[in-house]
């Protein structure tokens, strides 16, 4: 395996895509989330004409907790979430990209043949692919998360007055009901930068399938891109037709499941109220976090193991 993941490093270690996505999109994650911090940190109110004292209290007020709702999510530690959050498409795009290409390239470039017949071990060839994968994801997801944890010392919004946001009835007048609001615990928001990591092993196990499936690397993209789309619509329009006893069936697809997850753990870490999001949907079914994670879980080891099954299978004529 040691001499099989020096191969992997001296085939990489090269390819510009590949450092292209681990450093670029931290480097765009850290610009959304300077162009965002700009934005928050920036909150005027003009009037014009006498205004009566009771109303330039109220203004006041809205005004203190406005400040105050835009720079939490730039606070240490509610800045992981936003990093993360910021750079959550592209992490999905890019480790759906790097599955599909260091899989899918193999039999575009004609060179699995080669691999094969060197190294008659197909399964430990794919093992190694799948340990680079998900190194460089990790290493894309650690720099996201270190310049989440980092970014409030170098790009600091005043914090305004917390003790603002303590009335329901001012945050309900500037548009924001919902609670808590408030700050969140390190393990809170590590916990929701971890499902949205999990999004990312989701996009990269689906991609990776299709692309040993089909052995292309642009087809694999757009067949996986297509899939979840799809997938979405039918799930949605199951939801809202089927009778109750049988709303569980879409519920265990993999873009629900998914959806789920992120809106479990930002319960779970207190920067969402339990009800909220996509549970609204029409015909949304409630389940257990434990249970929801359980069937993602058997979803992305499902598509996992599929890669070993296809590969083991193929007809390598390339």
């Amino acid at each position: 395996m040691g001499s099989l993941l020096r191969a992997e490093w001296l085939r990489i270690r090269r390819r510009w895509d590949v450092w292209i996505i681990v450093l670029g999109i931290p480097a765009l994650a850290l610009l959304a989330y300077a162009t965002s911090a700009h934005s928050g940190g920036s909150f005027n109110v003009q009037t014009s004409g006498d205004v009566p004292p009771e109303f330039k209290q109220q203004i006041a007020a809205e005004t203190a907790a406005s400040l105050a709702l835009n720079a939490l999510p730039f606070q240490f530690p509610h800045s992981i979430v936003t990093m993360v959050q910021g750079s959550m498409p592209w992490l999905v795009l890019g480790s759906a990209f790097l599955s599909a290409s260091l899989l899918g390239n193999e039999f575009t470039w004609g060179t699995i043949r080669n691999v094969v017949l060197i190294r008659p071990d197909r399964l430990r060839y794919l093992s190694t692919r799948l340990l680079t994968l998900g190194g460089l994801l990790l290493l894309t997801f650690g720099l996201v998360t270190v310049m989440g944890a980092l970014a409030p010392v170098v790009l600091r919004v005043d914090p305004g007055d917390p003790s603002a946001l303590s009335d329901p009835s001012v945050l309900g007048r500037i548009g924001n009901p919902v609670q808590p609001i408030g700050p969140v615990s390190p393990g809170g928001a590590l916990t929701v930068a971890g499902s949205m990591l999990v999004v990312a092993v989701a996009g990269m196990a689906l991609a990776g399938f299709a692309a040993l499936k089909l052995r292309s690397a642009a087809t694999a993209m757009l067949a996986a891109g297509i899939y979840a789309i799809a997938e979405g619509i039918v799930a949605a329009l199951m939801m809202s037709r089927l009778p109750e006893s049988l709303r569980f069936i879409p519920q265990m697809a993999l873009t629900v499941r998914i959806t789920s997850l992120i809106q479990d753990a930002q319960v779970a870490a207190g920067l969402a109220a339990p009800g909220g999001g996509p549970t609204n949907s029409v015909g949304w079914l409630s389940l257990p976090p434990a249970v929801g994670a359980a069937i993602l879980a058997a979803w992305v080891v499902g598509l996992f193991g599929l890669w070993f099954v296809v590969l083991r299978r193929a007809d390598i004529n390339e």
